[in-house]
């Protein structure tokens, strides 16, 4: 992801709809160039009908983002079945979290506000976090890792989506 944090108002009309027809999209612009890290994401797997990333800001542990490889701003956007494979692919990436990571929930979050291009923010959640009863924010809050330990928690994720 390209963006952080909230934008403080709306990008000129042209643009967000140059963007929603995919025109400079920096989403679908990484999926092209197969990129695998960079400041924002580590790739972490090809699903189905996505990518799922691993976000560098780890302030919530096993923090990742689900990529529809197509640029659809919608999920029911999308054929019929490729709607069912997202929702596979994004369930197999919660259950893995889940799994890797101890999470007692998962958050889902559809957005696509500051890049309209369908992809899902998945922060697991534990117990005794900052924000019982609300969803969790990443304002304000940054944790990076090293490299070896992005690569690590990548592989961790990866072991959790075969199992």
């Amino acid at each position: 992801m390209r963006v952080t944090g909230a934008p403080a108002r709306w990008m000129p009309r042209e643009r967000w709809e140059a963007l929603v027809r995919g025109e400079g999209c920096p989403l679908c612009a990484d999926l092209a160039a197969d990129v695998r890290a960079n400041a924002h994401v580590h790739t972490v797997a090809d699903l189905e009908v996505s990518r799922l990333w691993l976000a560098t800001n780890q302030a919530v542990p096993g923090y990742c983002i689900l990529v529809a490889r197509r640029h659809v701003r919608e999920p029911y956007e999308l054929p019929p079945a490729e709607q069912a494979a997202y929702f596979r692919d994004l369930l197999r990436a919660g259950r893995a979290l889940e799994h890797a990571f101890g999470a007692v929930k998962m958050n889902f979050e559809i957005l696509g506000n500051a890049v309209p291009h369908l992809h899902c923010h998945v922060k697991p959640r534990y117990y005794g976090d900052p924000a019982p009863g609300r969803p969790i924010s990443l304002d304000g809050a940054e944790t990076r890792l090293t490299a070896p330990e992005y690569a690590a928690r990548v592989a961790t994720i990866r072991a959790a989506l075969d199992a």
